[in-house]
């Protein structure tokens, strides 16, 4: 199962790769997001910059030990 956290723009999650959802003209949307700290977004390879982010999940592949998932 995915353990998504809803993003807060106040406390945003470290630098990093994320599962992002996002609310995409009303309907939910999931894909591999890029939070950048140091500008405050959230990039998306081929989709620009994504500003209606609703909540986000670490991506934890098979085999990986770590308590994020």
């Amino acid at each position: 199962m995915i353990k998504w956290i809803k993003y807060d723009p106040a406390n945003p999650p470290e630098d990093g790769q994320y599962l992002i959802l996002t609310d995409w003209c009303g309907d939910p949307f999931i894909r591999q997001g890029h939070w950048k700290e140091k500008f405050g977004f959230w990039a998306v390879r081929g989709a620009g910059t994504h500003f209606s982010v609703t909540h986000y999940a670490h991506i934890n592949l098979p085999g990986e030990e770590t308590d994020n998932a």
